[in-house]
């Protein structure tokens, strides 16, 4: 895992080759209407990030789904895109079913697996990804892919690819920090009940790192952002709680109005917790703002790991959980 996500920068640009050698069938008769991303964990989650990187320049939703079923509004004019790294995820090989038998022609990015074959059977577009890697650590092959897409499209412009480069030569050079920081965070909240909280546009972060500390770190994490979390969580903060660690991301370009709300929310917690932390996302722009929290995240997930003895590439209980499952008749 250590590889793996050191490499996370030459990842993004391994992934723009990719995505500038794709040529996609798919086409759309009338105007495209929305975007759904279809897609699970460590392949889903670049659904989230696409649609909070775009939120201020696509005129059109971009909805992420993470079940067996596809939304009903989707139809011809929805662009669907399809993601599962190792393309067994059988909620993921569902909604393809269910497209295909809607006569939807998705495009999907994934390594193999069944997902693949489907695709293959029915002439639909495929981005092939390498495979053999955990697909929590291929978040930066997914992503790239549904840019490019996107781009295909006419939703985007290449503009895209410039700022990914540049987000990765930033990511390098931040990266020896980053990995010295995140190894202190970790000595401080390991064995603790983590809570990540956010601004609502980043959330995507929070959410990458949530999933991350329960993979690698094997522990329990959840996440929430400003403003909801003022109209409900603070209300929980009653109590002493030495078992729990807040970490607190803030950045820059927060709303003035939400850092107000961070600072009286750090205020009410730290009363009744010592282990709070602000994580301040370095960049200069949103597309490094985001990426540099979801790097910090990997490294803090990782350094968790190690400090508790845990192999961080290990899901034992989530292989029993497929093997579970495909003891089961559909």
């Amino acid at each position: 895992m250590f590889q793996l996500i050191k490499d996370f920068p030459q990842q993004l640009l391994a992934a723009i080759e990719i995505g500038e050698k794709i040529d996609l069938q798919a086409r759309f008769e009338g105007p495209i209407k929305n975007i759904l991303v279809s897609g699970l964990g460590g392949s889903g989650i670049g659904g989230d990030l696409l649609s909070e990187l775009l939120r201020n320049d696509l005129n059109i939703p971009v909805i992420v789904n993470k079940g067996y079923h596809l939304p009903a509004f989707v139809d011809a004019s929805t662009l669907l895109i399809l993601c599962s790294y190792s393309g067994n995820t059988e909620e993921t090989v569902t909604c393809a079913k269910q497209a295909i038998k809607k006569g939807l022609t998705p495009v999907c990015i994934t390594s193999g697996g069944k997902l693949e074959e489907l695709a293959t059977r029915h002439e639909l577009d495929i981005i092939n990804i390498p495979p053999g890697f955990p697909p929590r650590a291929c978040l930066g092959y997914s992503v790239t892919q549904l840019f490019f897409i996107l781009k295909h499209f006419g939703l985007v412009d290449v503009e895209f690819v410039s700022t990914l480069i540049r987000v990765a030569s930033f990511l390098e050079l931040e990266q020896e920090k980053i990995m010295a920081d995140a190894e202190f965070l970790a000595g401080k909240i390991m064995r603790k009940v983590v809570i990540v909280y956010s601004e609502d546009k980043y959330e995507s972060t929070a959410i990458r790192l949530k999933q991350q500390i329960n993979e690698n770190g094997k522990m329990h994490c959840w996440h929430n952002v400003v403003p909801e979390l003022n109209h409900n969580e603070l209300v929980g903060w009653r109590d002493k709680h030495p078992e729990l660690a807040v970490l607190i991301f803030r950045t820059s370009d927060e709303y003035e109005r939400n850092s107000h709300r961070i600072e009286f929310t750090k205020e009410v917690v730290e009363e009744k917790l010592e282990n709070v932390f602000e994580i301040e996302a370095k960049g200069s722009d949103s597309f490094e703002k985001h990426f540099y929290l979801i790097h910090f995240g990997d490294w803090l997930s990782y350094h968790l790991a190690l400090l508790q003895g845990y192999d961080p590439t290990e899901i034992i209980v989530l292989n029993k959980l497929k093997a579970h499952m495909s003891s089961i008749s559909e």
